[in-house]
């Protein structure tokens, strides 16, 4: 526990500063983000069940072909014929085809095992060891590996050892609440200003135009760059510049994933040799990169010049800085928190006000809530307020279940398990699909295709009995999403501005979710935003 933020400690940081020098060579890996298993001893009982399970190689699923695997199944007429983004469509299409469980073998010798089978996921999770492995984002990873001068490890998103020091660094801090108790009031700003912003940008006819996905994505960004780095950006300047670092900072986190997505559903050859896509990931990675270190020096200087800090009064940065890791370790802990919570908030968000615009009754049934507890526009959000506010928290929850940014949960196995009745080996890469449980009647009984806020309401004669692995939009263990609160305290923030000015429409075709990295909606966002 940090007991205030020690001078000695950021005179440490200083006198010994990492160096940011962009010129540099690629280097050609060929696997990263590998995790090493422990042995584990099996009990007698699962010895049995080890004993009487069916063979890995009868896992059920498309036939593997040398070279190619199973990717000969994207090709049309021999194959299903679906793109790489349509994994969700492919999901389904492959649980209706092979059941609870079936194997692919992807291009580049990963062998993956899907499941719906909640009985699975829980013993994926339980069975998991001290250092839970995780399949990670190989493009990142191999970044991070080839610039050593701006990376000591791969952090969050990687496994083993140096997982674990920035996690349990990044875990002490992001997930207390008092964290966040201070940013309380500038959030509520943010998300008024992006209330004032939607003003300033919306059409006579109140509906928004096609790209309204990138302005959430710009909210999501300003409030992100707030939390993780104590600045505001300028997202929401009317005349942003091209040359500002807003606009550059923009720019380069669309690009980043963008390309992540592009090279993660790509055949690998980037692992190889530098192609023209990593070339450009790489380029705006350097920026952010460079970008938040300068904020990082900044708060620096800044506490070396004052007195000891207490800890209710520090700011996540200033928290993550006092506990030990150096300017690089800082840097990768406060990159992986922003860069995983911009795209993913956004999705939610998006995919929570489509819901409530589908369903007006439940819309209102949270504007009286927001009404009732917090007030009419321009009254702020407070501490106590959302601590009042279960519909609201039940609807964000509910939009996780049915419209899920994460479509499923991975690990790669450190142990010897039964699955559904098969033997899995130590290596494999598993994924629970929670975008199939999530919404199976199996799981949330009839209505579980419907949007029900009150079944997530404690005593509410709507409450549904949950199967608890069923959907799990945060991950689960010792690898839980760190961006939680930060994701909740945004998404709801910025959904009750909207509900105290506007009644929210939307008259198009259904969105569904479309998936590389995470989902995201499949149709533009083209919500009417109708005065109160």
């Amino acid at each position: 526990m940090a007991t205030g933020y020690s001078r000695i400690a950021v005179r440490k940081l200083v006198s010994n500063p990492s160096p940011l020098q962009f010129s540099h060579s690629y280097k050609t890996t060929a696997a990263v983000g590998v995790t090493s298993a422990q042995p584990f001893k099996k009990t007698a009982d699962e010895d049995i069940e080890w004993n009487n399970a069916k063979p890995f190689d009868e896992i059920p699923g498309p036939k593997a072909l040398p070279l190619l695997g199973t990717a000969w199944t994207y090709f049309p007429v021999v194959g299903h014929g679906m793109e790489p983004k349509q994994q969700i469509d492919i999901i389904r299409h492959h649980a209706k085809k092979y059941g609870k469980i079936w194997k692919e073998h992807l291009p580049g010798g990963m062998t993956l095992v899907s499941t719906v089978n909640t009985g699975d996921t829980e013993k994926m999770f339980r069975l998991e060891g001290k250092l839970p492995g995780r399949p990670g984002l190989d493009a990142m990873i191999k970044y991070r590996e080839d610039r050593k001068d701006l990376f000591e490890s791969t952090g969050i998103i990687g496994n083993g050892q140096d997982w674990w020091k920035n996690r349990k660094v990044a875990q002490q801090v992001v997930l207390k609440a008092k964290s966040f108790n201070k940013y309380i009031p500038l959030v509520d700003q943010v998300s008024s200003e992006f209330v004032e912003r939607i003003r300033l940008i919306r059409p006579e006819n109140n509906e928004m135009n096609d790209d309204f996905l990138q302005e959430l994505y710009r909210w999501s960004l300003e409030s992100v760059w707030l939390l993780a780095l104590d600045s505001r950006l300028g997202c929401f300047d009317a005349n942003l510049s091209e040359d500002s670092e807003a606009m550059k900072v923009i720019v380069a986190t669309a690009l980043v994933f963008n390309h992540l997505g592009e090279l993660t559903v790509s055949l690998p050859l980037w692992k190889y040799y530098e192609t023209p896509v990593l070339r450009q990931l790489h380029e705006a990675l350097d920026f952010l990169v460079g970008t938040t270190m300068k904020y990082i020096r900044g708060a620096v200087e800044s506490l070396e010049k004052r007195d000891e800090v207490p800890d209710e009064f520090m700011s996540i940065l200033e928290d993550i800085l006092s506990r030990g890791l150096s300017l690089k370790e800082t840097m990768t802990v406060i990159m992986d928190l922003m860069l995983g919570g911009i795209d993913t908030t956004a999705h939610s968000v998006a995919y929570m006000w489509y819901l409530l615009a589908r369903n007006p009754e439940q819309q209102e049934k949270l504007r009286e809530e927001v009404l009732r507890v917090v007030g009419p526009a321009n009254s702020p959000v407070t501490e106590k307020a959302l601590n009042r506010m279960p519909f609201l928290k039940g609807c964000f929850k509910e939009t996780l279940r049915v419209m899920p940014v994460s479509i499923s949960n991975a690990r790669i196995t450190e142990r010897e398990m039964v699955l559904s009745g098969y033997r899995i080996p130590i290596g494999t890469t598993l994924a629970s699909c929670q975008i199939i449980t999530g919404v199976s009647e199996e799981a949330y009984g009839k209505n579980a295709q419907e949007f029900v806020p009150e079944r997530w309401i404690k005593g509410h004669p709507l409450e549904t009995p949950k199967d608890a692995y069923a959907v799990l939009p945060f991950g689960f263990g010792k690898r839980m999403c760190l961006g939680r609160k930060v994701a909740e305290l945004e998404a709801w923030h910025v959904t009750i501005k909207m509900l105290q000015n506007f009644r929210i429409e939307y008259h198009h075709e259904d969105i569904d979710c479309v998936s590389v990295l995470i989902s995201k909606p499949n149709k533009p966002l083209r919500f009417k935003f109708v005065d109160l």
